[in-house]
């Protein structure tokens, strides 16, 4: 066989063509699976911290009284076992200052395939840890957020207003986050609108306020809506109170996902992963996202999808004096060890 001779310049380009691609290789590898911003730095494992990280495998009796292992399911889309998102909706076009007027926690179960969106009121009372010198002890759950934001400079960890309430319900219900998203006014009107609007029922009429009385702004039936129009019905709570609007924001979170798993949402996923890379606030890495893609595809939105809130009746409304505003404010009062207990069971994927 007759060799093949190369000059030495064809030998220098070969090589450093090589070169350049294994360069492109490892900067792919090193910033695929790097955080977007700040990762979620939580205090170490603590006896109220909670495990999240895994589902071992189960053991039962055997008929002969022995105890048989059964086998742990393989995750999907090489996602851990288990994931939990804390995802903020911020009421400001910005990510400076803000408070939290949605607060969900999303349970990603790459086992069973399914995904549990749990909703916190914005309302609850807390303790918010770490702010002390700022005379700041307690508050309601969304003010634990706006502290924390970057313009407010009080907190010194990472993950800005999604950190300190990470912080604030590990300390107050030993819940860990693994992951937190911040999406703000701005980006949720770009999302729905990428999505080509979003179709929703209405059960009841839903009220804005229009110079401190209620006014119509949309009937109870079917509705197609644009970003703006999905942020309004997501924020007015006028007639309804806190819990109702949670409700309203479920509507627009379960056609978001019946938007996402149709035919047009899935061409729009390309778009949709450049607004989160772009137009969101979190520490999930372009490689967990994809995981997030990829079982996103598998789900069937009414049956692997659920939606859960605290139950209404382990917390009460009452005045409670902040003296970070100097002013009584009406909060939410809750049983704090029923729902560390509620809080225990969801991130073991027993409750609901």
């Amino acid at each position: 066989m007759k060799k093949i001779k190369l000059s030495p310049y064809k030998i220098f380009v070969i090589s450093l063509a090589g070169i350049t691609v294994l360069i492109g290789l490892i900067y792919l590898f090193v910033f695929y699976n790097r955080p977007l911003d700040q990762p979620l730095e939580l205090p170490a494992n603590t006896e109220t911290a909670l495990s999240t990280t895994s589902s071992p495998a189960s053991a039962e009796n055997s008929p002969e009284g022995g105890i048989t292992q059964t086998p742990t399911v393989e995750p999907v889309c090489g996602g851990p076992p288990t994931m939990n998102i804390l995802v903020s909706g911020v009421a400001s076009n910005t990510y400076l200052y803000g408070l939290a007027d949605a607060i969900r926690i999303a349970r990603v179960d790459f086992q069973a395939k399914k995904v549990t969106v749990l909703a916190l009121p914005r309302d609850l009372w807390v303790e918010i840890p770490g702010l002390e010198s700022r005379g700041i002890h307690a508050g309601k759950l969304n003010q634990a957020y706006f502290y924390g934001t970057e313009g407010m400079g009080y907190y010194s960890g990472s993950g800005y207003g999604s950190g300190l309430l990470a912080e604030t319900l590990l300390n107050d219900y030993g819940f860990r986050a693994d992951h937190y998203l911040a999406v703000n006014l701005y980006s949720f009107r770009r999302i729905i609108d990428t999505l080509g609007g979003i179709d929703v029922y209405l059960s009841q009429p839903v009220y804005k306020k229009v110079n401190e009385q209620p006014k119509l702004f949309l009937s109870a039936g079917s509705h197609h809506l644009t970003g703006k129009e999905a942020e309004m019905l997501s924020r007015h709570r006028i007639t309804i109170g806190d819990f109702g609007r949670i409700n309203n924001q479920t509507v627009v979170l379960r056609a978001v996902a019946a938007k996402l798993l149709s035919p047009s949402g899935v061409v729009a996923i390309p778009s949709l992963v450049d607004q989160l890379i772009s137009n969101v606030q979190t520490d999930l890495s372009p490689a967990e996202i994809s995981q997030l893609v990829c079982l996103a595809g598998m789900l069937d939105y009414q049956e692997d999808l659920t939606f859960v809130t605290l139950p209404e009746d382990l917390m009460t409304e009452q005045m409670v004096f902040d003296p970070v505003r100097s002013l009584n404010t009406s909060a939410l009062v809750g049983d704090s060890e029923r729902i560390r207990e509620l809080m225990d069971d969801y991130s073991q994927g027993i409750w609901p």
